[in-house]
């Protein structure tokens, strides 16, 4: 019997150079019906060669693109281009019982976040208020409402795109009576309309975290828990967030206390994406 390959490399063992396959990326975001993958400028010929078999190796796919471009500007999205399959940039996607529909090429969302979702999910307690800030989507607001006992999520986003699709999905997972879509731009939200209301803080911002901390600080409870995540170097990856932390709860005169910290996914050669989790007090 024909042996089956077990990924892409190996499927384009027989395709390409030995040169060409040590050059492919082989990690791929798999967003439901479509996978997000980086192809090196120097197979660019070859995309959609790599597109064709990726397609192959999993058939839940029924599109393949490319990143054309690094995410940037205001709404940190990417430039993506179909090579493979249907020529279509609509995601449906399905994540710890929960089911959302967005445009990948207007939104940013990543999948390799789902587990982190789900653990602070585990974490919430009954009858507390979320403060999910850079909602997106609604991916952190929408798993909190499903797998957890919250009283209510305010969730927080400036991209009309996302808002757009966020409402929709909340709608989909029959959860607006716990969450509220803020459209706005979270310094502001945070230190006026939700000032000292939050018992828990959600912060998964993908670049530049940290210079809405001492909003963030202003919406936090007594007691309540901050979850905050950046992008740091991947030699000693914590020291940066800490000293950040440290420094902006010192400026309100408060305390606090670091209850975990993980690095939650790799970003590139040099950085690392990770999450402090602290209480304010």
């Amino acid at each position: 019997m024909k042996k089956k390959p077990r990924n892409l490399k190996e499927a384009l063992k027989n395709k390409l150079a030995k040169k060409e396959l040590n050059q492919l990326i082989t990690s791929f975001d798999s967003i439901g019906n479509i996978a997000v993958i980086q192809v090196p400028d120097e197979l660019e010929k070859k995309e959609k060669l790599i597109g064709n078999t990726l397609l192959k190796l999993n058939k839940q796919f029924k599109t393949v693109c490319k990143v054309v471009s690094p995410r940037k500007g205001k709404y940190r999205v990417q430039e993506l281009k179909a090579i493979a399959g249907e020529k279509n940039f609509i995601a449906e996607y399905r994540e710890s019982g929960c089911r959302f529909i967005f445009d990948v090429k207007k939104v940013f969302f990543s999948p390799r976040l789902s587990s982190e979702r789900l653990r602070i999910a585990k974490e919430v307690r009954k009858g507390e208020v979320i403060g999910a800030f850079f909602a997106g989507v609604g991916p952190y607001p929408i798993v909190l409402a499903k797998n957890s006992l919250m009283k209510k999520a305010f969730a927080v986003e400036i991209n009309p795109a996302a808002v757009k699709y966020m409402k929709e999905n909340i709608e989909l997972n029959k959860c607006t009576e716990k969450i509220e879509v803020i459209k706005g731009d979270v310094k502001k939200i945070a230190s006026t309309k939700l000032k000292n209301k939050c018992d828990r803080i959600l912060m998964p911002l993908p670049h530049g975290g940290e210079n809405y901390l001492a909003s963030c600080l202003k919406a936090i409870k007594k007691g309540g828990i901050i979850h905050f995540y950046q992008l740091t170097s991947i030699n000693n990856p914590f020291e940066e967030p800490l000293k950040r932390v440290k420094e902006e709860v010192k400026k309100l005169k408060r305390k606090h206390k670091i209850l975990y910290r993980k690095e939650v996914r790799p970003f590139s050669a040099t950085r690392v994406q990770v999450v402090i989790d602290f209480r304010v007090n």
